[in-house]
């Protein structure tokens, strides 16, 4: 277990956070989110030791063995994947060499203290080795390096030969084999195809240590986590639900929030025109002065709002018109040397249709929609486009080649319609840029801005279909809403190659399908993908329970929506009970306001017995509002 008490940390003069209060321990499950650039990486390298707090304190229980995979784990390693999968047994694989080489060297002594001195060495050793099961620690290790993708012969390659996200699952497998007992994950699903997510999560699903995850991936925090943390506006809040259930409540807890904020206002404002008005009469003075400290003390109270998600509505330039069929492939293949990547491939893409492309790494994703693209011809069958297609394409590195010299707004207007020019703007706002972002250059943007840049400028250009080479890499979740909305606006056509199942599920309408060489078309979304698939696997996966891994995993989805609606009815009950009071308030804070008035008649006093009534009138009725704001506080606290 791990505890951080009153952490605060800063950078130059900017707070990340202040006085966070934190314990992660056995058997947690947590989804650590926040926008770009809240301090989730640093606060993770604080309870890692790596990095030392301004203030507050942090405890380690004795025995905890700590697993972390940062961001970017694709150092350089001289051995195979299978050895960079072992080195989290280094010590082990040591003392075998040391073993073997004793082995060699004892027959070779005559009888004597040396001998018997090596023998003693040796037993150590074996016992030590059985001790840790040093015998099974290669099938072990080649079994999680397969569900990371890794083929068997792969596995006996030098790792320098793979590239950065090759690199990062050998070290992925790695941690994977400590069996540490808080695990660690910062952004584990950037260079993950679907199989080896699937796998992961299947991992994940049987760890029984602490886990904490920074990721923008919703599905996988769906199923891995079952607490949210969110860092934000220098605050961890939890929220002991699902990924899902929480953007739900979040939204519910910031409309609260509104409400609250909107009603200490009006008693503020309240308050500070009392003062205002009666501050220079002697006989109110001391009273205007206790309303302006109330006043002050109210305004301590507003609470900063949670971020709101962004609404975009996006003009898109008018496409040219086409008929129904934008591109055709007929029996279509496609290879290198005397291999084909895929063969048979037989599907159109119809006018205003949403086609996700989906497979393993190297299955051929990428290959197949630059086929389509006409940026490679097919080796056999044909390809038909129609005259008036317009299609864009969209790299994986697209956000790469971003001319560095250019601001955000000059980058776009490099390629807008004259018709689009005035709306730049605006544009730019609904892809997150604002205030004087526009006017920041693309050299100094991170991944995730260049990303934007790039789609934006494609959606500026005039065309009807769009062909997207995983366009999620790098965005948040912020970003990568947007990227959904605007898809999902858009009136052409699209075809994506993405491991996002959350874009997929929004967005496509068919999906296609690369695997072993052949390409299959499954009508429907991804939902209808994914059904298909499993009922294709049922039964080959039985838990310890016999019962199909799959139809596990749908019982326990079930189960957590199930949950999920419960605290959403709790939560809706607890609003309208908020709504109830807040309407109480502001019809007994009127009434004072009357009174108030009535109070400020210096005629009212030359009827004593009249004014007496008035004044105890107006303490009940100030008394009662004092008591309502109370049960208003402690209602919103529980739901805080």
């Amino acid at each position: 277990m791990i505890r951080l008490n009153g952490i605060g940390y800063s950078i130059g003069t900017r707070t990340l956070f202040e006085d966070v209060d934190w314990v992660v321990g056995p058997g947690d499950r947590v989804a650590l989110v926040g926008p770009n650039g809240a301090g989730k990486t640093t606060l993770l390298k604080i309870i890692l030791g790596e990095i030392t707090p301004e203030k507050g304190t942090r405890v380690v229980s004795k025995g905890t063995r700590f697993g972390y995979l940062p961001q970017e784990a694709a150092e350089k390693f001289e051995g195979t994947v299978l050895d960079r999968a072992l080195d989290a047994h280094r010590h082990l694989i040591e003392m075998r060499e040391e073993l073997d080489a004793l082995y060699q060297e004892i027959p070779t002594l005559e009888p004597g203290p040396e001998m018997e001195r090596l023998l003693d060495r040796a037993g150590e050793l074996q016992h030590h080795l059985e001790r840790h099961g040093e015998h099974a620690l290669e099938p072990e290790a080649r079994r999680v390096l397969g569900g990371l993708g890794f083929s068997r012969a792969d596995q006996d390659r030098p790792l320098s030969e793979f590239s950065g996200g090759w690199r990062m699952r050998a070290a992925l497998a790695a941690l994977l084999l400590t069996d540490p007992t808080l695990l660690f994950l910062d952004e584990p699903t950037n260079h993950l195809d679907l199989p080896a997510l699937e796998w992961l999560e299947d991992y994940l699903e049987d760890f029984h240590g602490g886990l904490v995850v920074v990721s923008h991936d919703r599905v996988f925090l769906d199923r891995v986590t079952t607490e949210i943390c969110e860092l934000d506006h220098e605050e961890l809040t939890e929220y002991p639900m699902s990924f899902t259930g929480y953007l739900e409540e979040r939204e519910l807890r910031r409309e609260r929030l509104e409400a609250q904020n909107v009603q200490l206002d009006k008693k503020i404002a309240q308050l500070e025109r009392f003062a205002e008005r009666f501050g220079a009469k002697n006989s109110k003075a001391a009273q205007a002065q206790s309303k302006r400290k109330q006043a002050e003390r109210l305004k301590a109270r507003r609470v900063v709002l949670p971020r709101k998600p962004r609404g975009i509505r996006f003009t898109f330039p008018p496409p040219p018109h086409v008929g129904r069929s934008l591109i055709r492939l007929g029996d279509a293949s496609f290879g290198y040397d005397k291999s084909d990547v895929f063969s048979g491939a037989s599907f159109e893409i119809e006018r205003g249709e949403k086609v996700a492309i989906v497979g393993a790494n190297g299955a051929g994703k990428t290959t197949l929609l630059r086929v389509i693209a006409g940026q490679l011809e097919p080796r056999r069958g044909e390809r038909e486009i129609h005259q008036a297609a317009r299609p864009a394409f969209f790299a994986q590195h697209a956000a790469e080649i971003l001319d560095g010299t250019l601001t955000v707004l000059e980058a776009v207007d490099e390629v807008a319609t004259d018709d689009a020019r005035p709306r730049l703007r605006s544009l730019l706002g609904n892809f997150l840029f604002v205030g004087d972002d526009v006017f920041k250059h693309c050299r100094i943007l991170s991944g995730g801005e260049r990303q934007r840049v790039a789609i934006a400028r494609l959606l500026l250009q005039p065309t009807n279909l769009l062909l997207l080479d995983e366009p999620t890499h790098h965005l948040d979740l912020a970003g990568k809403e947007v990227l959904e909305e605007a898809l999902s606006q858009y009136p052409g056509a699209v075809v994506v190659v993405t491991h996002d199942r959350s874009l997929m599920a929004r967005l496509a309408t068919r999906i296609l399908a690369v695997k072993d060489g052949r390409v299959e078309l499954y009508p429907g979304g991804y939902d209808d993908y994914e059904a298909a698939r499993l009922a294709e696997s049922e039964g080959r996966a039985p838990t310890q329970d016999g019962q199909p891994k799959a139809a596990k995993q749908k019982v326990e989805h079930e189960k957590e929506r199930n949950d999920d609606k419960r605290r959403a009815a709790q939560t809706k009950k607890r609003t309208q009970e908020i709504g109830k009071l807040e309407r109480e308030i502001e019809g007994k804070e009127a009434e004072l306001k009357a009174l108030e008035a009535n109070l400020a008649d210096p005629q009212v006093y030359a009827d004593p017995p009249r004014s007496r009534e008035l004044l105890a009138r107006y303490e009940r009725l100030k008394a009662d509002v004092e008591a309502t704001w109370a049960k208003l506080e402690a209602l919103s606290e529980t739901g805080s």
